[in-house]
């Protein structure tokens, strides 16, 4: 039984592209017992857990949270090697978004609710950062916790002058030892919200206060967490969610805690595309909405199943549909290429290669970038000198 007179966390794993799997079960929560996330006192999280934990923290829609995931797995699979293309710069993306998505006063509302966890570059120790001193350092710091070496690149980024690396690499999951902490991971395991696995599992693995059963189903999880899978794919991890989140307020007892609204299911008549009049005020959502096509004319498709929606909020159906109908009417002719067999055998058997020769230019970039920096310096050093 979860008790209500204590101070309750929110904790959320570290997982790449997986962490549509929190839009889920947070719409579920919202949607069923919205206490549960409005109350919490502290939401923790690591790597792609803390944007999620931030977006709660600070009171950003789930919507909006849905969109950016969504659209940075769609940028990621529109080159050829995903996030490995050194044209992609995946800490890049993040960043962009968060510098649309954040209040102004976001650090405020941060400071004291939102527990980041990060990785000393210096000696791999774990440090918790829960105090921002503006809005800037709090984008620093969630930049730093995503920063996973080589695969973001090879400079870490920095902040308050000491550079840090993915946040999951020392402590997966902040606030664990907390009493009444809620856990989040798109793992099957031990945490209170994640997968059911049927299967055999070999052993369970800890790490970073994470448990992962070691199973077929967590090595795909692990593969998509990192290689973000199609669309269609992360719509239906994020319902995945939505039913383990329901899974466990049942369980706990939960759904009793308050008067649960109204469940409402489309019929087959309406597409989860159709408009709504309520649309949100801001700019940043006005453009979202925008390239949803949401007030618009509704459009029937068959590309998103809609037994993968269909218990889901009318907001999130809303950008799942959205996001996967303009990948279909762009019409990507490598990911129609790569469904052709022997093409996808010749990708899987060149893959090595080509990454190891994509992460050299990567490093070579780098370096030059850094020495285009250091140059007028030493000219004026010398010039001075004269």
């Amino acid at each position: 039984m979860f008790n209500w007179a204590e101070e309750w966390h929110m904790s959320f794993a570290g997982c790449g592209f997986r962490s549509i799997y929190y839009v889920g079960a947070l719409s579920c929560i919202l949607e069923r017992v919205p206490r549960l996330v409005q109350g919490a006192s502290t939401f923790g999280g690591a790597s792609s857990g803390c944007l999620v934990a931030a977006a709660m923290a600070v009171g950003i829609p789930i919507e909006k949270l849905c969109f950016m995931i969504m659209i940075t797995a769609k940028e990621a699979r529109k080159h050829t090697l995903g996030v490995f293309h050194p044209t992609f710069s995946l800490l890049r993306v993040v960043q962009r978004s968060l510098l649309e998505m954040l209040p102004e006063d976001a650090h405020l509302q941060a400071t004291g609710r939102l527990c980041v966890s990060l990785t000393q570059l210096s000696d791999g120790k774990n440090i918790l950062v829960s105090e921002f001193a503006s809005r800037e350092e709090l984008i620093q710091v969630l930049v730093c916790s995503c920063f996973f070496p080589v695969y973001c690149g090879f400079s870490p980024p920095s902040y308050r002058g000491m550079r840090y690396m993915d946040g999951a690499l020392s402590n997966n999951m902040p606030l664990f030892e907390h009493r009444n902490t809620i856990t989040l991971a798109p793992f099957s395991g031990e945490s209170d919200i994640c997968p059911t696995e049927g299967t055999f599992n070999f052993f369970e693995a800890h790490y970073g206060n994470v448990s992962i059963q070691a199973n077929t189903g967590n090595v795909h999880r692990v593969c998509t967490a990192f290689l973000p899978p199609r669309l269609e794919t992360l719509a239906e991890i994020c319902h995945n969610g939505y039913m383990d989140a329901l899974h466990f307020l049942k369980e706990r007892d939960l759904l009793a805690a308050e008067c649960n609204p109204c469940h409402v299911v489309l019929s087959h008549k309406f597409p989860c595309c159709e408009p709504e009049k309520d649309l949100a005020e801001t700019e940043n959502w006005k453009r979202t909405n925008t390239l949803l096509n949401i007030g618009g004319k509704p459009q029937e498709h068959q590309w998103l199943d809609q037994r993968i929606t269909g218990n889901l909020p009318m907001g999130i159906k809303k950008v799942l549909c959205g996001v996967c109908r303009s990948s279909y009417d762009a019409g990507s002719w490598w990911s129609s290429f790569t469904n052709i067999l022997p093409v996808m055998l010749q990708t899987l058997l060149l893959l090595p290669f080509n990454v190891s020769l994509l992460l050299f230019k990567r490093l070579r970039n780098e370096l030059q970038t850094v020495n285009s920096h250091s140059r007028p310096v030493q000219a004026h050093t010398k010039s001075h000198k004269q």
